[in-house]
Formats: C-alpha cells, structure tokens, sequence
C-alpha cells in the first residue's frame, strides 16, 4: 500500500474519515514492512501483540465489520474455518506466514472493504446484521475502525522501535 496523503484538514465528513482511514491503514502496514519473519513475530514484554499479529487482527476486523457484519456476506477463508474455534487465531497463528502473505490478505481485506465503502454513499446507512438488537452506520463502523487501527499502530510503533529503533509514523520520516 502507497503512503496516501494526511487526511484533508478542511475536508468532507466522508473524504475525512476515509483519510484518516487510509492513513492508519497505510501506518500499519508501513510498520510491519521490511521485517524478517522472526522480526515480525517478535513480542515485547508479557504481551503476546507482534507488528505482524497486529495487522492480522486487522484484516480479520475489515473483514468482519464491512463483509459480515454491514454486508451480511458469511465469513470468507481464511476466518471462516477458525472464528469459532479460536477467537484469538489470528494473534495465535501469525507465526505460521510469511509476513508479506499476511500483509497482502490484510491488503485485500482493505480493497474489498473500499469496494463495499464506494457502493455506500450515505453514511447513516445500517449495517444487515445487528447486535443486541442494534445496526450500525457506516459512520460508526469507520470511526470504530479509525479508533483501532490507530490504536494497534501505537502498538505497532512501540514492538517496531523495540525491533529496529524504526519510530514516526512511517520509516524514514522525521
């Protein structure tokens, strides 16, 4: 994924929060590039979160809140055959790839998310499926999905700076 622009400072609701958006997504992905496969999976401290786990929780988090929970699709392969065995097989299992086939399912959970984004023109349209009785909006699912994304970049930012000394909010920045 190319590093996309900071999200505008003046811009639409919609153009805002899909910029901020892209710009967590392209973090996290810039975060968990360039590392050995050891690299990628490395923890630090007690905490079982590595760069690479953190963008495969992501990708299955794409997936679930724009395809099965706003779509109402069923879960597509690889999640399909593990949510309900192992809630945590993405944090679980990372170490089993290659953090590039990681990275690229997470890419292509991200352009089946913006297909789904793009057919979606007004954001207080609900999610199919609901929770406790409740559908969400497409605004509420991208902020929800803003709010993580950032958060496991922080996290992401901390594991990387641990591994290679890496910080900012991509490589080579100041």
């Amino acid at each position: 994924m190319d590093r996309p622009p900071y999200p505008p400072r003046a811009g639409s609701e919609r153009d805002t929060l899909v910029g901020y958006l892209d710009y967590y997504r392209a973090i996290l992905i810039d975060k968990a590039s360039g590392l050995t496969k050891e690299q990628a999976n490395q923890t630090l401290g007690p905490s079982k979160l590595s760069v690479i786990n953190l963008v495969h929780h992501m990708a299955i988090v794409e997936h679930w809140w724009f395809s099965v929970f706003f779509v109402g699709s069923e879960p597509a392969e690889p999640w399909a055959e593990i949510w309900d065995d192992d809630p945590d097989w993405e944090f679980d299992h990372s170490d089993e790839f290659e953090p590039s086939e990681i990275i690229a399912r997470y890419e292509m959970e991200i352009e089946r998310s913006n297909a789904i984004l793009e057919a979606t023109p007004d954001l207080e349209a609900l999610s199919v499926k609901e929770r406790k009785d409740q559908h969400f909006s497409m605004r509420w699912i991208l902020v929800h999905l803003i709010e993580e994304i950032a958060r496991h970049a922080g996290h992401a930012d901390l594991i990387r700076e641990s591994i290679d000394g890496e910080t900012g909010d991509f490589r080579g920045e100041d």
